[in-house]
């Protein structure tokens, strides 16, 4: 509270300096919006949005008024002065305050109904992802008025064609208890995708005086006019139902193939043909068909739970690789190389991998039973693992040498607020906390092989780096189906504002390419890596009529702009600075390969008690080994313990140094449950680019070997690309 209260104070004095008349704005439009009650407050917030902002946008002087906030709290202004001030709020990119605000007058009992629809519409207008989250849980809500859950259910159909809000609509349509409220959700239904479906009911209600025929009329029109622009594409359809007929007619199928017969079933070529359509587009189109999109709900409600345990299949036999620290499986007792063959009561023989997990997937605390093969065992044994849900961090982070923080993004999600689960960027803020009181002069970022996640989960954590009110990413589509949006960095200094290095290579998609072109557009942190994968669109699940709205097109809907215009989508973002590729020769990849599938190091590390007798001198070599094998105890016996079992690999010193520091690092982590050890210095050639750029903004790296090390790998590094661009014919800085 004090914190909230000395923001405030400080806010309000920003006010002051810069003047009183953007105060005297603020203060009269909200009284203006006082005097007449029942006036609509879309004028009034889009005037305080234009007068609210105290300095230049992108200034970095640059605050919303702090009368914004209060006006949105007090509850002894009038219902248009909060809700005005709220959607200002949202208009100015104040996401979750403008929510909040916006959503206590929705939702309160004794607020007008007029009043809560106007704020559920201004949610579906204005809001965004936060929005978004929201207006799913309020649907949940019990006891919301009809009429206001189809306002609810529309906006959030606007802001994400969320299946729940056809569901909610679609219910309401059929069973709602009040003619007018099953009337408005049919025309909020067909103002989505499903008019074709809905026509009749539309005509029916255009006949009807009032605001509905009004809406269905203008519904009808909009759509009539599409229609004519359908007429022209006759022939696609007339071509594609040609194709089928011919193939059904004339095709040489094999008769004794089953699998084949399936494939040339009138409906199976017509998904088979959606699917080749949509794809033609973009890789990241798809239909899903009624099983498709069953399973794809089931993963998004995430109500079943696992054992915890990385698993694949071996020689054709089910196989636990991993079972991951402290997770159902770990403590069941499975380990690495335990083969299953039962699961409860079905045998596992002839089964395929995908379903063999869902036979391990259940509603969490419940037990699965499990029959195990060990080498070491004479019998198999049943175990008993109790499931849950598997939560995998998608934030890491350690303290470096030279007092430089780490954080590693795995992913992006929102987490979940009903088993107070932290998203992606609440676990990067306390990172980012606990660094800087350990006294981290500087962060490195690792993106890396990041595939994104949930978009709003990346530009949440670009506001931690980014503030003063600046345009982290906007996405544009089509104006009929998916409105513009743009999303901005809080006004005011943002949370972190120490130096950044940004780690990005190949696998850095979708949501970490947003966040890495941010930082790099606001020249708030250099990219150092490789170029990034090129995934900037948005997807968007629409239904299909022709399959009574069980299956699913997944369609390219709009792309996302980096602050300075560009379109990332099969571009990619190039880095600040490069480092040469660093693919293993393909006998050194099958050596390491074979190594790790079979887990030797750490089959070694437990024999004979090695990890006891020698556990102090592995950590500190796995800090620091000088690029020296013999500093590691009995490394001559494991160099020709795995030289004799794979003859034919090339298997020499260094390769073996290389999977000791690998073997150690995991075995810390899968049966020590230490995290911190998978950064590896010597071997990261992404990791020893960022230290020495960052060194150069945090006052320089100490003298250590590690560090001269480093310099001397980075070096050579340099070198090598520096030699790759010539032989490209690239100019030469």
């Amino acid at each position: 509270m004090m914190r909230q209260f000395l923001l405030r104070a400080f806010l309000a004095c920003a006010v002051l300096l810069a003047g009183v008349a953007h105060a005297a704005d603020v203060d009269s439009i909200l009284q203006s919006q006082a005097a007449t009650p029942d006036e609509p407050v879309w004028l009034a917030a889009q005037e305080l949005g234009r007068v609210a902002v105290v300095g230049q946008e992108n200034a970095s002087n640059a605050v919303v008024d702090p009368r914004l906030y209060e006006a949105a709290e007090d509850a002894t202004r009038s219902v248009g002065e909060r809700l005005a001030a709220a959607a200002a709020l949202l208009r100015l990119g104040e996401q979750r305050e403008g929510t909040v605000g916006v959503e206590q007058i929705a939702m309160a009992d004794d607020v007008p109904m007029a009043r809560r629809l106007e704020a559920a519409e201004i949610l579906g207008k204005w809001g965004g992802e936060y929005a978004t989250a929201r207006l799913g849980i309020m649907l949940e809500a019990p006891d919301v008025p009809e009429r206001l859950r189809v306002e609810l259910a529309y906006s959030l159909w606007k802001l994400s064609s969320r299946p729940q809000a056809y569901a909610v609509l679609e219910d309401i349509r059929q069973y709602g208890s009040s003619a007018q409220a099953r009337a408005e959700a049919t025309l909020a239904l067909a103002q989505t995708d499903r008019y074709q479906s809905l026509r009749d009911e539309v005509k029916a209600l255009a006949d009807t005086p009032g605001s509905i025929g009004e809406r269905a009329q203008n519904i009808m029109l909009i759509n009539n006019r599409f229609s004519e622009e359908v007429r022209r594409d006759d022939f696609a359809v007339l071509l594609i139902s040609e194709v089928i007929q011919k193939i059904r007619n004339f095709y040489a199928a094999d008769d004794e193939d089953k699998d084949q017969a399936k494939r040339l079933e009138p409906r199976a070529l017509a998904e088979a043909s959606a699917q080749a359509l949509l794809y033609s587009l973009d890789q990241f189109n798809d239909y899903m068909n009624e099983e498709d999109f069953a399973d794809f709900e089931s993963q998004l409600k995430a109500n079943y739970g696992g054992i915890g345990a990385w698993v694949g299949m071996r020689d054709g036999r089910f196989t636990v690789l991993t079972p991951m620290y402290d997770k159902p499986a770990y403590r069941a007792g499975l380990k690495p190389m335990d083969v299953i063959d039962r699961i409860d009561d079905v045998e596992l023989k002839d089964m395929k991998q995908n379903d063999i997990i869902k036979l391990l997937k259940g509603p969490p605390n419940t037990t699965v039973r499990v029959r195990v093969y060990r080498a070491a065992w004479k019998e198999p044994r049943e175990v008993a693992v109790r499931r849950e849900i598997i939560e995998i961090p998608s934030v890491k982070y350690q303290m470096l040498p030279g007092q430089i923080g780490y954080i590693r993004i795995n992913s992006f999600n929102d987490g979940d607020p009903y088993r107070k689960v932290k998203g992606t960027a609440g676990l990067v803020k306390d990172a980012l906390t606990r660094l800087k009181r350990n006294g981290a002069k500087g962060l490195i970022l690792d993106l890396s092989n990041n595939p994104g996640g949930v978009m709003v989960s990346g530009v949440d954590v670009a506001k931690l780096f980014i503030g003063e009110g600046k345009t982290i990413v906007t996405s544009r589509g089509k104006r009929n189906f998916s409105r513009p949006n743009v999303y901005k960095a809080n006004y005011g200094k943002p949370f972190y504002r120490d130096p950044v290095v940004v780690v990005v290579n190949p696998g850095t998609a979708s949501a970490a390419e947003i966040l890495a072109g941010a930082m790099r557009d606001h020249k708030r942190a250099p990219l150092v890596g490789r170029k990034t994968y090129g995934k900037g669109s948005v997807q968007s699940l629409i239904g299909v009529d022709a399959a009574r709205d069980r299956s699913r097109i997944k369609l390219t809907v709009a792309k996302y702009y980096l602050p300075n215009n560009d379109c990332i989508h099969e571009k990619g973002i190039e880095p600040d600075y490069k480092v040469p590729e660093m693919d293993l020769s393909v006998a050194e990849a099958e050596a390491r390969f074979k190594i790790r599938d079979q887990h030797d190091i750490m089959f070694w590390l437990e024999e004979n008690d090695r990890w006891t007798r020698y556990e102090q001198e592995f950590r500190k070599l796995l800090e620091f080994d000088n690029l020296d094998p013999q500093a590691y105890p009995e490394f001559d016996s494991l160099l020709t313990q795995l030289q004799t079992k794979y003859p034919k690999e090339k298997i020499d010193a260094e390769l073996v140094r290389k999977e000791i520091r690998y073997g150690i690092a995991t075995y810390l982590r899968d049966f020590k449950g230490e995290e911190n050890h998978n950064v590896d210095l010597e071997e990261n050639a992404y990791l020893q680019e960022a230290i020495m750029v960052l060194g150069d903004s945090i006052g320089g790296l100490p003298e250590t070997p590690l560090f001269a090390t480093i310099r001397s790998l980075t070096e050579e590094n340099r070198k090598k690309l520096a030699e790759e661009d010539l032989a490209e014919g690239k100019p030469q800085e």
